[in-house]
Parts: structure tokens; sequence; C-alpha cells
């Protein structure tokens, strides 16, 4: 199973958006997490679109023409009403999936696109997701707009506290996928921002539970020329044996 998150930057540019597309082909990840994108079928073509309408969950940010998305390849999906964020926050309720049907568990799935001044947004939705029944396994995936993972002290970027980290963790049992595949590694970078495109920022990753490290085989920052044009963010694909 692979699970992916990916911020396309403002929808993508109009004539070139084979964002959705490209991902599902390469990658066939069994969840997609997109954050900036337009509605989904400004990507897809319409017969898989028409196809797939059913698992896939998208809303628009407020004013904006782009928002959240997630998208399962198998299951039912059920969308979450979210009270706060909306738009920069989509989930949904995941049952029946292949996945589920490993652990015995359904999902709640999330895609963030975490808003300024961030830290404050971020601390209120994990509060919403504290709401949430102990019932469900947790994925939690996109834009932080934080670091989502510990620096070294000699690394170009200043280490922020982790007192995110170390919210997923106590609260909520997650881990970083990227973190624990290559640990004590530099953090790679996730954020090219056009006018500093060579810092390594580190703010889009996939948080799952801890109980699924038996299953964790890799997590990759996916970087060319070719993905790159696409958007100033590299998507993470997460992948687990099964």
């Amino acid at each position: 199973m692979k699970i992916a998150a990916y911020n396309l930057r403002a929808g993508g540019r109009r004539n070139d958006r084979i964002h959705w597309r490209r991902m599902i082909t390469n990658f066939a990840p069994e969840i997609m997490l997109v954050q900036e994108t337009r509605h989904p079928s400004d990507y897809l073509e319409p017969d898989f679109y028409a196809a797939n309408a059913s698992r896939i969950h998208w809303l628009a940010a407020p004013d904006r023409l782009w928002g959240s998305a997630i998208f399962v390849r198998s299951g039912r999906l059920n969308p979450l009403t979210v009270p706060i964020h909306s738009g920069y926050v989509v989930a949904a309720e995941v049952r029946g999936s292949a996945w589920s049907r490993r652990t015995r568990r359904p999902l709640y799935v999330f895609s963030l696109h975490v808003p300024a001044p961030y830290k404050r947004p971020m601390n209120e939705i994990l509060d919403y997701i504290a709401t949430l029944h102990n019932t469900h396994d947790l994925v939690l995936g996109g834009d932080f707009n934080l670091a989502v993972g510990i620096r070294h002290s000699s690394e170009p970027v200043p280490a922020e506290a982790p007192w995110l980290l170390s919210r997923l963790r106590r609260e909520f049992n997650l881990m970083s996928c990227w973190q624990t595949v290559h640990p004590n590694q530099d953090l790679a970078q996730t954020l090219r921002w056009s006018g500093n495109p060579a810092t390594p920022y580190h703010c889009d990753g996939v948080f799952v539970p801890a109980a699924w490290y038996r299953y964790l085989e890799d997590c990759q920052v996916i970087s060319d020329p070719g993905w790159d044009v696409l958007s100033d963010h590299n998507p993470v694909i997460a992948t687990f044996d099964g």
C-alpha cells in the first residue's frame, strides 16, 4: 500500500494540470492526500472521474478556487464535517478498503493544508481530531506549514521546538513515515519557494499509527525536473508492506 501527499501550488498551471493523473499512474496510491487542488475533475479523465467520484472528497478553501482533497482507491469513503478551517482541512471515514481488511480497523483520513499563523490552527485541528472516537486508525498528511521532522543542530534551517511531533506521538500515537525510514538523516526538502528554492524546508509529510511500524517499507520525497515544474512542493510517498 502507498499513501501519497502532494501540494499542487494554487491548483497548478492552467494548461498543465496533470498532477492527479501523474500521481495515480506513477505511484498507484491507495490513499492520496492533495492540497491546493482545484476540483479533481479538472485533472482527471472524465471516465476515470465518473468511476471514482464516490471515493473522492474535495472542498474549496474560503474564497479560493482550490482546496484540499482525499482520494482512496478502494473502500467506502464517508466525508466528515470538520468545523474548523474547512477546505484547508478535509477528512473522511474509510471502511472496507484493502488495507482496513488487513488491520481490521476503519480509518479516519485527514488531508491538511494548515493555514496561517500555523501553530494555532494546527493545534485547533488536533483538538478536533482528539474528539473523535478511538475506534479507527488515523492517517494524517499534507502540507503542515510547520517542520514535520526533527533537525540536527548542524542543518542549515533553524530547528523548531518539537511540540508538534511530541503531540502527534504522545496524544495520537502517530509516527512520521519519512523520519522513521530515515533516522539520523538531514531532513529532505519538500518545499522549494520560488524566491528561495535552495533552502531545504521539510513541511510536507505523512503520519500513521505507530502500530504500523512493522509494515512501513519506505518513504520518499520525489524530486526531479519533471515534477519540479508542476509545483513548488515535492510529493511524499510512504510505502507499506501489503
